[in-house]
């Protein structure tokens, strides 16, 4: 058999001799490295590639919903030698700060070939994207983070905690019946849309309301499927799942509805799975504390410890967020206790950044580099915050000095300010640090996934 396979792989070898010629290869020394807006007609075919080479798809049908996905957002590639080997794709959206909604970018993609590794493309591209942000009128970015680190050289800080668990859908302890829900399917993604941007909004809350992302993701949930109620034509509560097999586990993709009585019987809905699902992950609504709802969760997790069908509760951050624009951030915040004024000197890590990008290519023209900088700021039920030249500081007033990573985190009461002078290098006077810490909402939770 061995000789049989060497005669096979010599024959083979010989026969493409003739008929190919070896792929080109390039002269490292040599490449030519190029940033650039993305053209669909142009580069679809090379990103396409590039999401194949790392295994973010591997069929036929997510690359349609790459095509959907692609046609309408906005993305940047980096070239080597006029072929696209990285890309940024980039949403617009809205995150809530306080009780406003305030612009938001959202970093949707960002994918690199293998051999585009290194090169600084991913930075300096995600730097890029940032500046388009900001010119289109983005106050705020947010990621979802393959791992922590790496965009806080953009100056992204790392968002709150949330709550994941694995369940097994009959331990949701709720009395209401469920009633026969609709079937629904990728058709029905508009009609989820709307139910989603109609949840109820709190702190943090992110909505990126667009019809082609939505029809896109529910193309790249493998064995997917949804259940909802309608009201007429109207679509208002429903949940999207997507797994494996006929017990799962599986996964609550999206989960759309505008109040505690639909969230419910969502709930009741999940439960009435359990004949044929085993397990069902899901992160925790906002609405309330999932453990308490659940039938003996730990007796769950002790019994289905490191079994397929695993029963478990995680607490971990998963996105990250950076302001883009100081005073319209600021001017969110909403306190009602005696006014807090300070100084703050501010750094942002985008511009260098920026400035190697612009070494690249001369495509890069927007005038936003950042944040950084003196501010003037006042916190109380009408904030503001004003960037002033060092010699216009009111020299009476304590100085705060961060950098826009951690700015971000405090704005967003992802942590107090005395932690985060323990933790990320806040510096300040004790007694600012104290006045700090009871102004800003806490908890933030975008719900919304991306």
């Amino acid at each position: 058999m061995e000789k049989t396979i060497k005669k096979t792989i010599k024959k083979t070898v010989k026969k493409t001799s003739k008929k190919t010629k070896p792929p080109a290869h390039t002269d490292s020394n040599l490449a030519k490295l190029e940033y650039r807006a993305f053209n669909f007609s142009k580069d679809i075919k090379a990103i396409k590639r590039i999401w194949r080479e790392i295994g973010w798809v591997t069929e036929d049908v997510p690359e349609q919903a790459m095509d959907i996905i692609f046609a309408v957002d906005d993305t940047v590639v980096g070239c080597i030698n006029g072929n696209p080997e990285c890309s940024v794709l980039a949403q617009s959206g809205t995150m809530r700060l306080d009780q406003t909604d305030l612009p938001l970018s959202v970093i949707a993609a960002v994918t690199t070939s293998r051999i585009g590794r290194g090169l600084g493309f991913a930075q300096n591209l995600t730097a890029w994207q940032l500046a388009r942000g900001a010119k289109k009128g983005a106050a705020v970015a947010a990621l979802g983070m393959f791992d922590q680190g790496f965009y806080n050289k953009v100056g992204f800080g790392t968002g709150a905690y949330t709550n994941e668990f694995a369940i097994d859908p009959s331990s949701i302890d709720v009395s209401v019946k469920p009633r026969t829900p609709s079937r629904l399917t990728e058709a029905d993604s508009g009609a989820m849309l709307k139910a989603m941007v109609n949840r109820p909004r709190k702190h943090g809350a992110v909505v990126i309301d667009n019809p082609q992302s939505a029809r896109a993701e529910c193309l790249l949930s493998e064995n997917s499927f949804g259940l909802g109620y309608f009201s007429g034509k109207t679509l208002t509560h429903f949940i999207w799942l997507s797994g494996e097999g006929e017990h799962g586990p599986y996964t609550l993709e999206k989960m759309g509805y505008s109040n505690g009585e639909q969230l419910l019987e969502l709930l009741a809905l999940l439960k009435s799975l359990a004949d044929q699902i085993y397990s069902i992950k899901l992160r925790e609504p906002p609405e309330i504390q999932l453990q308490s709802m659940l039938k003996r969760p730990f007796r769950e997790q002790a019994i289905a410890e490191k079994g397929k069908y695993y029963a478990e509760q995680n607490t971990y951050a998963w996105y990250q967020l950076r302001i883009l624009d100081v005073p319209v951030c600021v001017a969110a915040v909403s306190f009602a206790g005696p006014p807090v004024r300070f100084n703050l000197s501010l750094t942002d890590p985008v511009t260098e950044i920026l400035n190697t990008a612009k070494q690249v290519t001369a495509k890069i023209k927007e005038p936003w580099t950042g944040v950084g900088g003196d501010y003037s700021v006042a916190l109380g039920t009408k904030s503001k915050a004003r960037l002033v030249s060092a010699d216009k500081l009111d020299k009476t007033l304590p100085t705060l000095s961060c950098s826009v990573n951690t700015f971000s985190r405090l704005l967003w009461g992802v942590a107090p300010a005395t932690s985060l002078a323990i933790s990320d290098g806040l510096q300040a006077p004790h007694g600012l640090l104290l006045a700090l810490d009871p102004v800003f909402k806490t908890g933030p939770n975008p719900v919304w996934d991306f």
